[in-house]
C-alpha cells in the first residue's frame, strides 16, 4: 500500500496528522497550573506555525522554494517528532504491514531530507567562497 506512495504524498499525509495532533493535544491539554498553561502557550505557538506553512507545502520542492530557514528547520522538527513517536499498530497483521511500511518510508524520507539538507547548505556555502 504505501510501496507506491511518494515522499510528496507521505510529507502532505504526515503534515496533516502533526496538524491534528497538535490540535488534539491542545484541547486535551486543560489543566490549570503553570506548567499545563506553558504547554498550552507552546501548542498555540506551533499550531499558530502550522496553520501558517501547512498550506504552502505542496510537495518536498516547496520546503525549499517556500519556506524560509527558520520555517524549515520547524517542518524537520515536527517531522523528527513525528518520526521518533510513531505509532505502529500490532493489532493485526494488516494494519502492522501497512504501518511498518509508512514507517520506513518515513525514515527514508528523513534520510533523504537530511542529504538533501546538507546538499542545500553545502551549495549556499560555495556561493560565499
Amino acid at each position: 500500500m504505501f510501496e507506491n506512495m511518494t515522499y510528496d504524498e507521505l510529507l502532505i499525509e504526515s503534515l496533516s496528522i502533526i496538524h491534528e495532533q497538535v490540535k488534539e493535544e491542545l484541547a486535551y491539554e486543560t489543566g490549570s497550573d503553570e506548567a499545563s498553561k506553558e504547554i498550552r502557550e507552546e501548542y498555540e505557538a506551533s499550531l499558530k506555525v502550522l496553520d501558517c506553512l501547512v498550506p504552502k507545502i505542496k510537495g518536498t520542492d516547496s520546503l525549499y522554494d517556500e519556506l524560509d530557514e527558520d520555517e524549515f528547520a520547524f517542518i524537520v522538527e515536527c517531522l523528527e517528532n513525528y518520526q521518533e513517536n510513531f505509532v505502529i499498530d500490532g493489532t493485526n497483521p494488516q494494519k502492522l504491514k501497512e504501518d511498518e511500511e509508512k514507517y520506513s518510508l518515513l525514515s527514508d524520507f528523513m534520510f533523504d531530507l537530511y542529504g538533501s539538507d546538507e546538499d542545500y547548505e553545502d551549495e549556499g556555502d560555495d556561493e560565499s567562497e
